[in-house]
C-alpha cells in the first residue's frame, strides 16, 4: 500500500545515499535531490486520495503481551506526515549552499530522521511502534549535529540526548505498566484498561506520559535542550527540528495522552490550559530579549506550539482541526525563516541581527521573501497561522474562562513584536561597518525553492477546508479493523465479568 511504501522509502533512500560520489558535489546532490521529493511526491498523492491506514497484525509477543504493528494516515497523522516530506526536502535544497563538502553524508541523515519522524506519525494505534520511532529520532539528528553544528556542537549533543532520553523514561516505565495491564499495546485496549485502574495510578500514568511530550514540544520548564541544540544545528536541520520533530510532542498529547486519558485531560483541563499559555507566554518572553536569530526562532516556536496545545487542552473538534492548520502553517513559515536565516548568516558571518541591516536595498528579493514569512509568522489574515490562531483563541475563550484568550492574545501580540523587530534589524537601517558583509545576492535556486512555502501559507490561508475537512467525521478514525473489534470486545467482557462478580459479593454480604 501506498502508506507502507511512504514509511519504508525514506530508510531505502538513505542507504542508496552511500552510492553517491563523495568528490562530485554536483552529482551527489543530485542523487539526494531525488532522494527527498520520492517521498513527497506520495506523501502529496497520500493527500489527495484521503488518507491510507493499515489493519493490525501481530509483530510479537512479550511476558504475555501482544505487540500490533499497523499504519495509520489521516487526519493530523496525514498531514504532519505530508509536512515533513515537505521539509525534509525543501533543507535538502538549502543545504546545497549550507554546506561544501559532505552533502551525501548529510542526505543520509536528513532521510533516516525523516523515515523515523514519518513512522511517529503513522504510529497512532500501537503503543510499542510509537515509542519505537519516537526514540529512534534521537539517533540521526544528534549524528547530524556532531558532523555539521556549531563549534558549541558537543554540548549541544550531549544536551539534547540527555533531555529526550531522560525525559522519555517515565514514559516507556508507564508504557510499560499499562500494556502489561492490558495484555496489549492497542490504543483502545490501553483506553479501556485504565478505567479499572486507581485514580491515583492514572493520574501518575498521565504525568509520565505529559513528561515526554512536553519535552519533545517543548512546553516549561524542560525545554533548556531547545536553544542551544537549535542554534548549534545547521540552519537546515533547525527547520526540521522546528517545522516537524517538535510536532512530534504535540502530535503525543492530541493522540495518546487526550485519547486514552481523555478523563484527566477533562479533570484538569483548568490547569492545563494555563500551564500551556504559560509556556507559551514565556517562549514569546525570551524571543523577545534575544540578539542571536536562531534563538530568537527557537523561543518562537515554543511559544506557537504552547499556544496549540493550550488549544488541544479545550477538547474541542474544531478547535482541534484549528490546531492542525496552525502546525501546518508554523512548519511552513517556521521553516522557511530558519532556511532564510541561513542564507542571511551566511552573507554576514554572524547570528547577531544587530549586525544585520538593509537587505531591502541591497537584496530586494530576498527582502521580499524573508518580510512575507515574518509577516506570515505574525499569523495576519490570509495565511495560514491566522485561521488555525483565531480558532484556537476561539476555543480558549468557549472554555468558560475568557482570561486564557486574552492570555492566548498577548501572546500573539508579542509574537508581533520580536518578528516586526527582526524583520527592522534584517531588513532596513544602515549596514553596520564593522559587518564584514560583502556584495551578495539571493541564487534563482534559493528563490524558486521559497515558492512552495509562500504558495501552500496562502493556500491553506485562504482556504484551509482540505485540513479542516480532514477532522469533519471524527468516527472515521473509530472504525476499528476486525482484529481491534474481537480486542475491544475481550476487553469489555472482562469488565462485565469483572463487575458482574463485584455484584455477586456485594448480594452476598447483604445476604
Amino acid at each position: 500500500m501506498l502508506i507502507s511504501i511512504l514509511l519504508i522509502l525514506p530508510f531505502v533512500c538513505s542507504c542508496l545515499m552511500i552510492a553517491s560520489s563523495s568528490r562530485d558535489v554536483n552529482s551527489a546532490f543530485r542523487m539526494g535531490l531525488l532522494c527527498t521529493a520520492m517521498p513527497l511526491v506520495l506523501a502529496t498523492a497520500l493527500v489527495f486520495k484521503g488518507g491510507q491506514q493499515t489493519d493490525s497484525y501481530l509483530w510479537f509477543s512479550f511476558l504475555e503481551i501482544d505487540v500490533e504493528f499497523s499504519l495509520y494516515g489521516r487526519g493530523l497523522s496525514l498531514w504532519m506526515a505530508w509536512l515533513t516530506t515537505l521539509l525534509c526536502f525543501l533543507a535538502f535544497v538549502y543545504s546545497k549552499s549550507a554546506f561544501s563538502v559532505g552533502i551525501e553524508k548529510f542526505a543520509m541523515g536528513l532521510l533516516a530522521l525523516e523515515g523515523t519522524i514519518i513512522g511517529a506519525f503513522f504510529s497512532a494505534q500501537n503503543l510499542v511502534q510509537f515509542l519505537f520511532f519516537f526514540e529512534a529520532m534521537i539517533l540521526p539528528s544528534a549524528i547530524l549535529i556532531a558532523l555539521y553544528g556549531g563549534l558549541k556542537r558537543r554540548r549541544a549533543v550531549i544536551t539534547f540526548s540527555l533531555y529526550t532520553l531522560a525525559g522519555s523514561i517515565p514514559l516507556l516505565l508507564g508504557a510499560w505498566y499499562l500494556m502489561a495491564k492490558a495484555g496489549s499495546d492497542n490504543i483502545y485496549a490501553l483506553a479501556e484498561i485504565l478505567k479499572t485502574l486507581p485514580i491515583a495510578v492514572q493520574t501518575y500514568l498521565f504525568i509520565a506520559f505529559s513528561i515526554a511530550f512536553a519535552v519533545k514540544t517543548p512546553l516549561f520548564p524542560l525545554h533548556s535542550w531547545q536553544s542551544i541544540s537549535y542554534s548549534e544545528a545547521p540552519y537546515p536541520l533547525s527547520a526540521i527540528l522546528s517545522g516537524a520533530m517538535a510536532k512530534v510532542g504535540v502530535f503525543g498529547f492530541a493522540v495518546w495522552a487526550i485519547t486514552i486519558f481523555n478523563k484527566q485531560v477533562a479533570e484538569y483541563s483548568l490547569y492545563l490550559i494555563p500551564f500551556a499559555l504559560f509556556s507559551a507566554l514565556y517562549g514569546a518572553a525570551l524571543a523577545l530579549r534575544q540578539t542571536n536569530i536562531k534563538r530568537l526562532l527557537a523561543f518562537s516556536s515554543m511559544s506557537h506550539l504552547g499556544l496549540a496545545v493550550a488549544g488541544l487542552f479545550c477538547l474541542d473538534d474544531v478547535v482541534n482541526a484549528g490546531v492542525a492548520v496552525m502546525l501546518v502553517g508554523h512548519g511552513l513559515t517556521a521553516g522557511g525563516l530558519f532556511f532564510f536565516g541561513g542564507i542571511v548568516q551566511k552573507w554576514i558571518g554572524s547570528t547577531n541581527i544587530k549586525f544585520y541591516g538593509a537587505c531591502a536595498s541591497t537584496n530586494p528579493i530576498f527582502a521580499s521573501i524573508f518580510g512575507f514569512l515574518g509577516i506570515a509568522a505574525v499569523a495576519v489574515p490570509c495565511t495560514a497561522g491566522f485561521v488555525g490562531e483565531f480558532l484556537i483563541l476561539q476555543g480558549l475563550f468557549n472554555s468558560g474562562f475568557a482570561f486564557f484568550a486574552v492570555i492566548g492574545g498577548i501572546c500573539v501580540i508579542c509574537s508581533a513584536a520580536y518578528m516586526l523587530r527582526l524583520m527592522k534589524n534584517v531588513l532596513f537601517g544602515p549596514i553596520p561597518e564593522n559587518s564584514g558583509r560583502a556584495n551578495v545576492s539571493l541564487s534563482k535556486f534559493e528563490g524558486m525553492a521559497a515558492v512552495p512555502i509562500i504558495v501552500l501559507i496562502l493556500y491553506f490561508g485562504l482556504h484551509p477546508a482540505p485540513i479542516l475537512n480532514s477532522f469533519e467525521n471524527k468516527n472515521e478514525k473509530l472504525n476499528l479493523t476486525e482484529q481491534e473489534m474481537q480486542e475491544f470486545e475481550r476487553i469489555l467482557e472482562l469488565l462485565l465479568e469483572a463487575e458482574d462478580n463485584s455484584a455477586n459479593d456485594s448480594l452476598e454480604e447483604y445476604d
